[in-house]
């Protein structure tokens, strides 16, 4: 099994109103999310949103992923993990 928290990470630019919204599976645990701007002098410049993600449970365990502004969806993702 994995003992240490794996990151994930996807472009985001909260400025446009567009975010991540994401569900993981029961044998995964966000320990922490958080945005990190590519520039941080220069407002409103895109960045990365980060999560650090933890297995608490052995099995196949899935992560999704919506980046959507309201019901306007730009983006999608689905990652399959399979936790020994």
């Amino acid at each position: 099994m994995i003992k240490k928290p794996f990151t994930i990470q996807f472009p985001e630019n909260p400025v446009s109103g567009f975010s991540w919204d994401i569900a993981t599976s029961n044998g995964l645990q966000i320990m922490r999310d958080r945005f990190i701007p590519e520039d941080e002098e220069k407002t409103g410049s895109g960045g990365y949103r980060v999560w650090d993600i933890q297995v608490t449970c052995q099995g196949s365990q899935k992560i999704t992923g919506t980046y959507r502004r309201g019901n306007q969806i730009a983006s999608c993702f689905e990652i399959n993990i399979d936790a020994e």
